[in-house]
C-alpha cells in the first residue's frame, strides 16, 4: 500500500502545485520514501497538503481524502509504535 501512496502523494504534490517544481518526480518520491519513518515529516506533508488544497478549487476531493487518510494512518502508527495495550 505504501507505494500505492507515495505514487499518489508525488502525483497529487505535481498536479496542484504543493510543492515547488524545482525538484522532480523522482526526487521529490525518494524524499517521501526516506522519511516515511519520521513523524514530524509526516505530520507537516498533511499540513502542507491540507494548506494548499484550501487555496484551490480545482482539487479532486476523493483522492486528497484518500492520501490524508493514509498519512494519517502512518503518522499514528508512528505516534503509537510503543504502546502496549493491555488486556
Amino acid at each position: 500500500m505504501e507505494e500505492n501512496l507515495i505514487n499518489k502523494i508525488v502525483d497529487f504534490c505535481f498536479d496542484y502545485g504543493v510543492i515547488d517544481n524545482t525538484i522532480n518526480k523522482h526526487e521529490f518520491k525518494d524524499i517521501i520514501c526516506n522519511h516515511l519513518k519520521d513523524e514530524e515529516f509526516i505530520e507537516n506533508l498533511i499540513n502542507t497538503v491540507i494548506i494548499k488544497a484550501k487555496a484551490r478549487t480545482d482539487i479532486n476531493f476523493d483522492e486528497l481524502k484518500e492520501i490524508l487518510i493514509g498519512l494519517e494512518k502512518i503518522r499514528l502508527e508512528l505516534e503509537y509504535k510503543d504502546h502496549v495495550v493491555k488486556v
